[in-house]
Parts: structure tokens; C-alpha cells; sequence
């Protein structure tokens, strides 16, 4: 990782402590240990200044053990203003990844989510402190099955309301529940249902937790949370980066910093076009992108037929039409009513109106897959992409949200040939 990215006081602990950051995340750093770089854990920046109360904070914080609770490790003075929460790291999936990927949980998948995190949010209550900031990115389901309450930020901070933890616990699992015409649809006469149990206890006044786990016990049996197959997380992955929450990654520096990081990209990318056009204008199947400058060309002088190319423009297109929130742009991406194309439709509504302003993508590498037996009936192009860093603007014109780069990750974009060129038709998992 590049050590730019890391805050100096951060890496000092980290190294102090015989860790380095491999990752950098919405709430600090993941590392690895210097001796087994299988061993990780979360350092996470809490502002904030050492007195009595914070310090009863992290003694408490540190007592604190519970299944479906990250444990916490350690609490540092990192500089000035800045405390390190350093807990255990939680490998997994968030429910916002979850949803993205996947059909809305079931009553079963609701009530496996909502009981053990009410405990959670209990045990934090009786040692006197509450999580503050319960959402969809903070509750991560491991692989297997068990959910955990992540980021206890807040926690350190001073968050002090138990009974506002339920609630948006409530109103996070709902979220990714099916809507409630899907109910009057499909549910049973007589049947209570989990939705009709969250709406009957959010005008509840007093919420416990108690009564939040016997509502669901109440209306169903607990089921285990059906994780996204590999390709059904490949199908999403250049969706989930402009959704918000879930892990997000973010660059420190300033905001001069973050635009010139933007030029480059998108340097890069239009450098990557015209690479890959001249490599595979002599009959190579696959390119990298070594880092040397390319020959100043025109786009016009790529082939228009060319599948790589083509998958190369269409990642960079499809940014462009998420970005707009514009779902009749969609055409020029992908083919109309394509497993692709579905996904989309289904996508750009979640963001209702909202704009990503200067999501690009950066393409590190495409190369063709072979189809063996042609029965697919596309075109195959493996592409390993990030997204860049940019803002997410509400569409009240609110203040707008950054959101980091992405990490790099490859998939198989299945193009069809269409009276307009090469679409998208499917996106899967190499």
C-alpha cells in the first residue's frame, strides 16, 4: 500500500504495535501483522480528546464481549485531537453488499439479522454505552451467516441512545426487506409478517430489545442469510461503487490532491484506448498496460468492431450513465432487456436523483475469454477495473458526500453485437 495514503501518526502505531496497513477504509485502516499477514485487524481515527469521561468510555468499550460485536483491542492517543480504536477485523459482506447482489431478505433472513444485533446493541447498553450509527454498511454478515454490529466509533465517542440504535436497526433491516405491495401480494390471510411486526414496533415508544427479538420470534423462524454467489457479486460489482456505504474506501490528502488523482485516471484510461487498439490491431489477444506513454492517436482510429476496445468504452460509458442517473442512456451500454440492463434499471432508481459527480472508471487490464463450447452466445472480455474517487450530491442539493476510489476487480463482461455496435449483456465472474 502506499504509505502516501496512510496518516503518519496511524502508520507510526501501526508499526509501534508490529502491524501495516494494507487497506485503507471509510473508518481508518485495515492491517496486517509484520510476522503473518494473515493476521488482521481495524484501526479506526475517532476524533476526540483524552479526559475522564472518554477514557471510562474505553474501559468500558474494551470490557464489552459479545458474538455479534467486534472486539475491541485497544484504545490509542494517536496526536493530537485523534484516537485510534484498534478491534478485530471482521471479514464478510454488509447487508448494503448483500442487497446489491441479491434478492430482498426474507422474514426468516430478517429475523436471523435483527435478533442477535438487539442483543448486541443491549450488551452495549448495559456497560453504559450505545453504537450510534447502525445502517446498512455497519452490519456485515461473515461467511457463516453470523451478523455482526461493526464500527464502534460512535461508541468511543459518547453515542448515548440505545433506543435510536433499535430503531435504525429496524429501519436498516426493513430497507432490504421486499416492499409492502410485495407483501399484500403474496402474503397469507392472517399471517403476521416481519413487516407488519417493524412498523407495529417503531410506533412503539420505549423500544427494548426484548421486545424487538419476541416480534420476530412473534411472526417467523429464524433462516440463515443466503449469501451472494460469486456471480452474482460480479454481476454487481461495478454497481456497488455508486451505492452508499459499505466499506467505502477513501484516500486521505486534500482536495487538490483528489482532482490531480482524477486527471490521472482519467489520463490513464484514454491512454489504455489507444494502447489496446495498437496492441490488438496485430493480432494479440490479450495487453497490459506497462506504465510507458502511448503514441498520441485519435479514438477514430480504433477499430469499431474491436470487442476489448469496446469493453474498455462501455466500462467508461456505463459510469457515465450511473453518474447522470439517466436511465434512458442505458441502450448505449447495454442490450435491452439483458440480464445487465435489468440489474441497472433496478439500480438507478435506489439512487433517486442523487448524482456522482466525478465517478470514472480506471481500466488496469481486458483481455478476450475463450467460450469453449459457444453456448453462451456473447463475446467474452475479462476487464479489471476500479472506480475513482467522487461525490456523491443528494438531489435536494445538499452537501455532498466523498466517497473514495475503489479497489481494483475483474470481471467477465458478456457483449453481444447489436445494429449499434458491441452492448453489454451480462456481467459475471471470471
Amino acid at each position: 500500500m502506499d504509505s502516501l495514503l496512510v496518516p503518519s501518526d496511524v502508520e507510526s502505531a501501526l508499526t509501534h504495535a508490529g502491524f501495516r496497513a494494507v487497506e485503507v477504509t471509510a473508518a481508518g485502516c485495515v492491517a496486517a501483522a509484520l510476522d503473518d499477514a494473515d493476521r488482521l485487524i481495524e484501526l479506526h481515527v475517532v476524533p476526540g480528546l483524552v479526559d475522564t469521561r472518554l477514557s471510562e468510555r474505553a474501559a468500558r468499550l474494551r470490557e464489552v464481549r459479545h458474538e455479534h460485536l467486534p472486539q475491541v483491542l485497544e484504545v490509542l492517543d494517536l496526536s493530537p485531537g485523534r484516537l485510534g480504536l484498534v478491534v478485530e477485523h471482521v471479514p464478510g459482506l454488509s447487508l448494503a453488499q448483500i442487497r446489491a447482489a441479491r434478492a430482498p431478505l426474507t422474514d426468516g433472513e430478517a429475523a436471523t439479522v435483527t435478533i442477535p444485533l438487539a442483543a448486541a446493541i443491549e450488551a452495549l447498553r448495559v456497560a453504559g454505552l450505545a453504537h450510534g450509527s447502525v445502517n446498512e454498511s455497519t452490519v456485515v454478515v461473515r461467511p457463516d451467516g453470523r451478523p455482526v454490529l461493526t464500527d464502534l466509533r460512535g461508541a468511543l465517542a459518547g453515542a448515548d441512545d440505545t433506543e435510536a440504535d433499535l430503531r435504525r436497526l429496524v429501519t436498516t433491516v426493513l430497507a432490504q426487506m421486499p416492499g409492502a405491495d410485495v407483501d399484500l401480494l403474496t402474503g397469507v390471510a392472517g399471517e403476521l409478517t416481519m413487516r407488519e411486526v417493524f412498523t407495529d414496533l417503531l410506533a412503539l415508544p420505549g423500544l427494548s430489545a426484548d421486545q424487538l427479538a419476541d416480534g420476530c420470534y412473534r411472526a417467523t423462524e429464524p433462516t440463515a442469510v443466503r449469501l451472494p454467489d460469486a456471480g452474482q457479486l460480479a454481476s454487481s460489482a461495478l454497481s456497488t461503487g455508486a451505492r452508499e456505504g459499505d466499506q467505502v474506501r477513501r484516500h486521505t490528502g486534500t482536495r487538490r490532491d483528489e482532482r490531480a488523482r482524477r486527471r490521472r485516471r482519467a489520463l490513464r484510461l484514454a491512454t489504455t484506448v489507444v494502447a489496446a487498439a495498437l496492441v490488438l490491431g496485430g493480432g494479440v489477444v490479450g495487453w497490459r498496460v506497462l506504465g510507458a506513454e502511448a503514441p498520441a492517436a485519435s479514438a477514430a482510429s480504433q477499430e469499431a468492431d474491436d470487442p476489448v476496445v469496446a469493453a474498455i468504452e462501455l466500462s467508461r460509458l456505463r459510469a457515465e450513465v450511473l453518474g447522470a442517473g439517466d436511465p434512458a442512456a442505458l441502450v448505449s451500454v447495454e442490450v435491452v432487456d439483458g440480464p445487465a440492463y435489468r440489474a441497472d434499471l433496478l439500480l438507478l432508481p435506489d439512487l433517486d436523483g442523487v448524482r456522482l459527480d466525478g465517478l470514472t472508471v480506471d481500466v488496469q487490464d481486458a483481455w478476450l475469454v475463450a467460450d469453449d463450447d459457444g453456448s453462451r452466445g456473447t463475446t467474452d472480455v475479462a476487464v479489471t477495473a476500479a472506480t475513482s474517487a467522487y461525490d456523491r450530491v443528494p438531489a435536494d442539493g445538499g452537501a455532498a458526500t466523498q466517497v473514495a476510489a475503489s479497489t481494483a476487480r475483474t470481471v467477465v463482461l458478456g457483449l453481444r453485437w447489436t445494429p449499434d455496435g458491441w452492448r453489454v449483456w451480462d456481467v459475471r465472474q471470471p
